[in-house]
């Protein structure tokens, strides 16, 4: 068993929170986080390892990328 955090992405791009909780396997623990993914983007950790970043699907708002993942912090994505 392996121990995940999911973090849930203020609109500053900084950490609001988080939930613990243990899974078998990264499959997993995406389903699970899943469940988290509300008003606010959802990034899946495994200690210091990055899995992925669970996004608002665009129907409620999300699609456009405003943060990006750098060494493991999310900064906001330069402006074009």
């Amino acid at each position: 068993m392996n121990e995940y955090r999911a973090y849930i992405v203020g609109d500053d791009g900084h950490f609001a929170g988080y939930r613990s909780f243990v899974c078998r396997h990264d499959a997993d623990a995406m389903v699970w986080a899943k469940q988290l993914v509300d008003d606010h983007d959802v990034e899946l950790w495994s200690g210091e390892r990055f899995v992925k970043r669970l996004a608002v699907p665009a129907s409620r708002g999300g699609g456009i990328v405003t943060h990006e993942v750098r060494k493991g912090r999310t900064i906001p994505k330069p402006a074009k």
